[in-house]
């Protein structure tokens, strides 16, 4: 038997961007290379008079976990946790939130 399944919906993960500052060098890399236009660079500095990442407010859900930032950071000052999956609707957006593995 054939199971019906709805396209417009996919499970994905989401990752939480976590962003040593004082290891930024303000090189932009990771805010270039983010596919979903997660990072944007920070209005204060690092102790190295650096701007470093941040998440721009309102795509805190947006980072997938590709790790496209964390593997371009010549400092390793970027790292991702991939712990979360939500459900999402591509005309209704984030629907529910399961933790996962």
């Amino acid at each position: 038997m054939r199971r019906l399944v709805n396209l417009h919906k996919m499970k994905r993960p989401i990752g939480k961007v976590i962003v040593n500052p004082d290891l930024c060098k303000d090189c932009r890399f990771c805010i270039e290379f983010c596919p979903n236009n997660v990072l944007e660079e920070s209005k204060d500095v690092n102790i190295k008079g650096y701007h470093y990442p941040v998440v721009r407010p309102g795509k805190e859900l947006d980072c997938v976990a590709c790790r496209m930032c964390e593997k371009v950071c010549p400092d390793f000052a970027i790292t991702i946790v991939s712990e979360e999956y939500t459900t999402y609707d591509k005309y209704y957006g984030v629907s529910r939130h399961a933790h996962g593995g």
